[in-house]
Parts: structure tokens; C-alpha cells; sequence
């Protein structure tokens, strides 16, 4: 059996939920350094944890930290992770965004910088429908920037 897929803790919860159940109740703006987030994975645990297992639990438990607690944890370089306000999911959100807004032009450079001449035919036609997609996903991306740029900026102007 995968050892990733063992029950390693004797009550049977997994690391994720682990992180859950011990920030779920946390006042906002709390940090969790990675000491005590370690201690906690390994109490009633078969074996010792190590920070990355604490960044996997993290990032396995943060939908769900979202989604059922309306909390956003968020890394603290070189600390932890803290729980975030409420007031400042707009900006956690909007670095999400910018990240994936460099993810999607780095897919889309990929994609346009390529030697044709190397892919077989079959190959160059995937690649050409890929890349009509992303080049699609990215105007459609841009457009709706623009429009929100305006939105933001009238909402700021009545602010």
C-alpha cells in the first residue's frame, strides 16, 4: 500500500484536518508559526512530522478552511501562517489574482515560443488548438480587466 495513504494518526484524522480543527477556532489575524503547527500534526501521530508535511496539511486544508470557517490562512515568510481579517481577503484575493494573471501569460508565451518544426503533425494541430484557447482565455481575461479598472476606479472616486 502507499505509505501517503496510511493512517498514521490513531484517532484517524488526516494532517489537513488536523491544521483544520486547530485553527478553525483562532481569532483573526493569529499567527501559527511552524513550531506549533509540527506539534500539532505529530500529537497522536505514529511518526515525527517535518515543515513540508506542515506546508501540504496547510495548503490540503485551505479550501476548506475557507469554505466552511470564512477564514484565510496565509504564509508569513520564514514564521507561519496567519489567519487572515476579514477585511483583508480583498487583498489576499487580489495577489491570487495577479499570480494567476503570470501563470496564464507565462502559459501563453510557451505556447506562441515554440519550434514547429519539431512536433509531428498531429502534434503542431493539439498545439495550435491549445493555443487558440489560451490566446482566447487571455483576451477575454484582458477585456475584463479593463471593464473592472473602470469599475474600481468609480468605486474609489465615491469612496
Amino acid at each position: 500500500m502507499d505509505k501517503r495513504f496510511t493512517i498514521t494518526r490513531s484517532d484517524g484524522r488526516s494532517n489537513a484536518q488536523v491544521i483544520l480543527d486547530h485553527v478553525k477556532d483562532g481569532e483573526p489575524g493569529r499567527v501559527y508559526p511552524h513550531a506549533e503547527l509540527l506539534v500539532a500534526l505529530d500529537v497522536g501521530s505514529d511518526r515525527a512530522h517535518t515543515r513540508p508535511d506542515v506546508y501540504h496539511a496547510v495548503r490540503t486544508a485551505l479550501p476548506r478552511v475557507l469554505r466552511e470557517h470564512q477564514r484565510r490562512l496565509h504564509a508569513v515568510r520564514q514564521v507561519g501562517y496567519r489567519l487572515a481579517r476579514a477585511s483583508e481577503h480583498v487583498s489576499l484575493a487580489r495577489c491570487d489574482r495577479h499570480r494567476a494573471d503570470v501563470q496564464l501569460k507565462r502559459g501563453l508565451a510557451t505556447l506562441q515560443n515554440v519550434m514547429f518544426d519539431e512536433m509531428t503533425p498531429n502534434e503542431r494541430s493539439a498545439h495550435e488548438g491549445t493555443l487558440m484557447v489560451v490566446s482566447a482565455l487571455w483576451a477575454n481575461q484582458a477585456a475584463m480587466d479593463r471593464r473592472l479598472r473602470k469599475v474600481e476606479m468609480a468605486i474609489a472616486s465615491v469612496r
